[in-house]
């Protein structure tokens, strides 16, 4: 029995050192759970606070990144309010320019006839006039004695009746001076009827007169100074008076510029003037109302004109059947800057 009890006690203590193994191993594994736990715990922590800063950073970014689109905004905002200063002086300036050139071009146009005026010139060559008319037998007198009014003596008047219909052939039998000479031609237009007057001149050097306008006093006289004094010129033209441009009177006299001449005309008809016999000297008879312009780009595609700064005409806008700005001004403007313009020039 004794022996049964130690053996049972025995058997006792081997299952307590069994059971306290057990429990050391279940504490060594529960101690290593802790470590990773706390190991896990400070990651999470670092990671917490990266995340953290980088959401700041992030934020300051975003805030940056708003303040910088706000700035740019402002920049564009100031850049465009400057723009549109710019834009407005450049308007301004442009305006100031020509206004400079027309008070330049008016101060010339007077100081040269006050010169030409009292001027003794070498040489005279003779100047013919084309005058094409159609039915304005009331304006027609007065442009022709605008030519008789002339302070140079040495010119022929051809005008061109463009079949008139009404008293106009009467009016040309009453002019009596020897210089004036007239031809009657199917009606063509003002183009087709100065290339008739063309092949009929016999001077030296040809100017132009609508029958709505006059002719200055003193404008053969300059042509004469021109043509006579500048053997190397082949055209010329100066300036005219408009009417009525804002109420008042208006001279009309543009610097030579072969780039500006292509986009605007610079001189009317009557303000244009050429030696006689010129190949280029001819209007295209397709076109109504341009045929000015269109000269004066031929006499000027190799050689500038001489601008001459004296007054050539007073031109009329208020004579009824005008051709200026008709129904056939877009299709003559086109048809002109594809005539002379490069491609890059063109519409």
């Amino acid at each position: 029995m004794r022996r049964l009890r130690r053996i049972v006690a025995a058997a006792k203590d081997d299952r307590r050192h069994a059971e306290n193994g057990e429990i050391a191993e279940l504490r060594s594994a529960l101690a290593e759970q802790a470590a990773e736990i706390e190991r896990l715990r400070a990651t999470l922590e670092h990671r917490t606070a990266w995340i953290e800063d980088h959401g700041k950073a992030l934020r300051d970014g975003d805030a940056r990144i708003s303040t910088v689109e706000d700035r740019q905004a402002a920049l564009d905002a100031r850049q465009e309010a400057l723009d549109g200063w710019l834009a407005g002086h450049d308007t301004a300036f442009e305006g100031l320019h020509l206004r400079t050139e027309n008070l330049e071009a008016a101060r010339d146009v007077r100081t040269f006839t006050l010169w030409l005026d009292q001027h003794e010139l070498l040489a005279a060559p003779k100047i013919s006039i084309v005058l094409p008319t159609h039915d304005r037998a009331a304006l027609l007198p007065r442009a022709v004695a605008s030519v008789l009014a002339q302070r140079y003596e040495n010119w022929e008047l051809v005008i061109v009746d463009d079949a008139s219909s009404d008293s106009t052939p009467k009016v040309i039998a009453g002019f009596e001076d020897p210089r004036i000479r007239s031809i009657r031609v199917e009606h063509g237009g003002a183009c087709a009827a100065r290339n008739a007057g063309l092949a009929e001149v016999t001077g030296d050097v040809v100017a132009y007169l609508d029958d709505d306008n006059t002719m200055h006093p003193l404008w053969l006289k300059a042509l004469g100074w021109a043509f006579g004094g500048h053997p190397e010129i082949t055209a010329a033209y100066g300036g005219f008076v408009i009417d009525d441009i804002g109420g008042l009177p208006t001279l009309f006299l543009r610097r030579y510029d072969r780039e500006t001449l292509l986009r605007e005309n610079l001189a009317d008809i009557g303000a244009v003037a050429h030696r006689a016999g010129l190949r280029e000297a001819r209007f295209d008879e397709s076109l109504v109302e341009m045929g000015d312009w269109d000269l004066l780009l031929a006499l000027t595609a190799d050689r500038a004109p001489l601008v001459v700064p004296a007054i050539s005409c007073f031109y009329t806008t208020t004579s009824g059947d005008r051709l200026s700005h008709g129904p056939t001004y877009d299709d003559d403007f086109a048809a002109i800057r594809r005539k002379h313009s490069g491609p890059e020039h063109r519409p």
